[in-house]
């Protein structure tokens, strides 16, 4: 529209510009005719005089001339404004009329009269007209000179207005452009484009070292669009987005780059990164109507930048790869340094090698038992996996497990886990049923989430004739945050099937009570967390007391995990909890370890040897 607008006005422009070039062209072809016709006056004057002289008049002649000084007249007498070289010529032609005037006036006593004195004062008169008629044209000439240099100037100064006129529009346009394409529209932020640019001109003139690249992402961001709505959402975007702007200096930038991510170039100085934390903390504690200091936290990704000449987008970008690995280790701050360097290199080690380590078999089934605490007899088992790999050793699973939920793998995991539990179960109920007991497999995010988790799921229990109130499924607590109408449509299809729903973690994520009354879950696992917390805090007690009676209220057998001494043990008795698990009665062990220790879940051949 603005561009469009610019048009117009240039167009108009030119028009008034070409128009006044035309006028001066017809003007200047004016003074043209003036000056020719003066010039025939002053000679057409001479010759009539000369002829008169001769004793050969000519009224055509004289008739013509009258009609030449009238002609000048009326030209004159058109001009639209009057300068001082018009004034000049005027009092010229003027001056020439009436010589000519008096020159006719003599003209009938020649004709008469050959007297000496009146042919003398007839050839003055022609003389002295010669000389004004002169001036006459001088001053036409003069007029018609200055004319066109004047005309000249102004159209040179009305084609510089114009050109800096349309520069200044065109540059106004260039500016919003710049502004639009540079800027993000919610923040007002510079955006990544802006960002690399800005970023690339300060740090060509930095030392090595001298600056550091930070990546920021709010975490369960998502939680506050889902609760409170988008613009509570846009609000605290707003308000984080002016933090950052605040602590940058002249010498900084920052960025958002998109939704709740953003960028930020500082220089490298003492303490830099706490007071980053530290501000931005402030920033979500101001927001006291929404109290999310408790929900809402800021993940770092930090790159020290050696060379002044390195790729910006390649500096987001590793910054970006330390707040990931930051944040599958549960670390607020990460750096893009040697230690994460081995750790990526590690991690494409097992990527290359997972899939021979599946097909040996490297990936070992180990058990943990949950005990009844009221009877303190087993009442089921946890499936768990370790990868006891030839390259790199016996692997606990949070050395593995959250690499494969990145890279897609734990979809085969999870079914080879699936597979080894539902042997094992088959194995037990052939042999004695009465000695089999529930086995719970977990089940990630990535895996649920498949098109055919179902029918696979169902179809695995089937080929090995494994009833469904024999297995059960884990899903963490953050899984339901995700997507809970869909998860609980995946859950409620499997519960129809027979087996049972565990909700894992219990109090280790943001999940409300009033979701538990809403899913479709059979057994609650209390994280192992919230027991510790109830041990040491009075208020946690009442808190973890209530979750066993509500549960307990909605049918739900309760687990609670971590159950390390005598002492935790009690403590869930006293509040009724029906299920414990921990390494109070035993770590995770071997299948081969579990019959021996608790003549459980007999089999021919250990699946796990």
């Amino acid at each position: 529209m603005r561009k469009q607008r610019n048009t117009y006005i240039f167009i108009l422009i030119c028009i008034f510009v070409m128009g006044f070039l035309l006028f001066s062209l017809i003007q200047m072809q004016g003074y043209a005719n003036i000056i020719n016709d003066a010039g025939i006056v002053r000679g057409g004057t001479q010759r009539c005089a000369k002829l008169e002289l001769s004793g050969e008049p000519n009224d055509e002649l004289i008739t013509y001339l009258d009609g030449l000084i009238r002609k000048l007249e009326a030209s004159e007498n058109k001009h639209l404004y009057t300068s001082h070289d018009s004034a000049a010529y005027h009092d010229n032609l003027e001056a020439v009329k009436t010589k000519w005037d008096e020159i006719k006036a003599e003209i009938p006593a020649l004709r008469l009269s050959s007297a000496i004195e009146l042919r003398e004062h007839f050839l003055s008169l022609s003389e002295e007209h010669f000389d004004l008629a002169n001036k006459m044209v001088y001053a036409a000439q003069y007029r018609a000179e200055n004319e066109l240099r004047n005309s000249i100037i102004l159209s040179v100064v009305m084609i510089l207005a114009v050109s800096l006129i349309m520069y200044t529009l065109e540059r106004r346009s260039q500016q919003e452009l710049e502004r639009v394409f540079y800027t993000d529209h919610l923040t007002a932020l510079p955006n990544q484009a802006a960002f690399e640019i800005s970023a690339a001109e300060k740090l060509r003139s930095a030392s090595p070292g001298a600056y550091l690249m930070i990546y920021l992402d709010l975490n369960n961001f998502k939680f506050v669009n889902d609760s409170y709505g988008y613009n509570a959402g846009d609000k605290l975007l707003l308000s984080f987005s002016a933090t950052l702007k605040r602590f940058c200096n002249s010498n900084e930038i920052c960025a958002h780059l998109h939704a709740d991510h953003f960028a930020i170039l500082l220089k490298k100085r003492e303490h830099v990164i706490e007071d980053l934390q530290t501000a931005v903390l402030a920033s979500i504690e101001s927001e006291r109507e929404l109290n999310l200091s408790d929900i809402l936290t800021c993940s770092y990704g930090v790159y020290t930048i050696p060379d002044p000449d390195a790729s910006i987008a390649s500096c987001i970008s590793k910054a970006s790869v330390a707040l990931k690995e930051g944040r599958s280790s549960q670390h607020t701050v990460a750096y893009y340094d040697q230690h994460l360097l081995d750790k990526i290199t590690n991690e494409n080690k097992m990527t290359r090698w997972m899939h021979q380590g599946l097909s040996e078999k490297e990936f070992q089934i180990y058990l943990q038992p949950k005990v009844n605490l009221e009877w303190s007899e087993v009442t089921g088992a946890e499936i768990l996996v370790r990868w006891n790999s030839e390259p790199f050793g016996f692997l606990p699973p949070d050395e593995f497990i959250p690499l494969f939920e990145k890279n897609g793998f734990i979809v085969d995991l999870d079914f080879y886990v699936l597979e080894a539990t539902c042997q094992i179960l088959k194995q037990s109920l052939k042999i004695s049923p009465e000695r089999t007991v529930v086995l719970s497999v977990n089940v990630s995010r990535v895996t649920l989430f498949q098109n055919d988790f179902i029918k696979r799921f169902v179809q695995m229990s089937e080929r090995y004739g494994v009833p469904p109130k024999y297995l059960e499924i884990e899903i963490t607590e953050n899984v339901f945050i995700f997507d809970a109408n869909t998860v609980e449509q995946i859950l409620s299809q499997l519960r129809s099937y027979g087996f049972s729903i565990s909700m894992d973690d219990f109090g280790s994520g943001y999940s409300s009570l009033n979701l538990l009354r809403e899913l479709p879950i059979d057994v609650l696992k209390i994280d192992r967390i919230f027991l510790q917390e109830s041990i040491r805090v009075e208020k946690a007690y009442a808190i973890i007391k209530s979750v066993v009676e509500m549960a307990h209220s909605l049918n739900m057998v309760v687990v609670c995990e971590g159950v390390e001494t005598l002492e935790h043990a009690e403590f869930l008795k006293t509040i009724h909890c029906t299920v414990g698990q921990g390494y109070y009665f035993s770590k995770p062990i071997p299948l081969s370890a579990f019959q021996e220790k608790y003549s459980l879940l007999p089999t021919q051949k250990h699946p796990d040897s």
